[in-house]
């Protein structure tokens, strides 16, 4: 679950709402991403694959707006996890899906925060770390110290951004800037679509 995604953060250029349909042979390959957090440990996109994972992200301006809907989109999937604190929030167990037989595991839903802060100089990476690891102590924060996240998806300026990548590693939506009300619910929609495809319930 994502604290704060503080720190006066770069990225610029905006984009549009985007719906990616399910991937075929003629679609490209799964997406790669590789970061790092604020306390220097690697992260792989490819590591999470068998569950669905939502990133979250967006410039300086948006970073509040993007805190608080990944907070709201893991309570959504994780309903235990309402109220507690960030460290226990981050094991509470995914809501069941709809069509599990006994014994079946639900794949899980796992919001990253991505924070996006650009082409900086070492010191300024360093203060970037530092203050992370004060504000979000507990919720591992991947660091785009360049244009990846703008290059591959866009990013609609002071607004939330998200993608969702389905259990194989594909795109499956991409979101830029705040979801109205018919966005939001095929945001949940798709979400729980790929669950129930990860699992061959659909």
């Amino acid at each position: 679950m994502i604290r704060t995604l503080l720190i006066p953060l770069l990225l610029f250029t905006c984009g549009t709402f985007v719906v990616a349909q399910k991937p075929d042979a003629a679609k490209p390959k799964p997406v790669e991403l590789a970061f790092e957090d604020q306390f220097e440990q690697k992260h792989n996109l490819g590591d999470l694959k068998g569950k669905v994972v939502i990133l979250v992200y967006g410039d300086r301006n948006g970073i509040e707006a993007s805190k608080e809907l990944g907070e709201k989109l893991h309570v959504l999937f994780h309903p235990t996890a309402a109220g507690l604190t960030p460290d226990k929030a981050r094991l509470a167990p995914v809501v069941a899906l709809p069509g599990i037989v006994a014994g079946q595991e639900s794949p899980d839903v796992v919001v990253v925060p991505v924070a996006c802060a650009g082409s900086v100089p070492g010191p300024i990476k360093m203060l970037i770390r530092k203050g992370l690891k004060k504000d979000a102590a507990d919720t591992p924060v991947w660091l785009d110290f360049g244009t990846v996240m703008a290059d591959k998806f866009t990013v609609k300026e002071s607004q939330p951004n998200l993608v969702v990548i389905d259990a194989a590693g594909y795109l499956r939506l991409k979101v830029n800037g705040t979801p109205d009300k018919a966005t939001y619910e095929k945001l949940l929609q798709t979400t729980q679509n790929l669950r129930a495809e990860a699992a061959g319930t659909k």
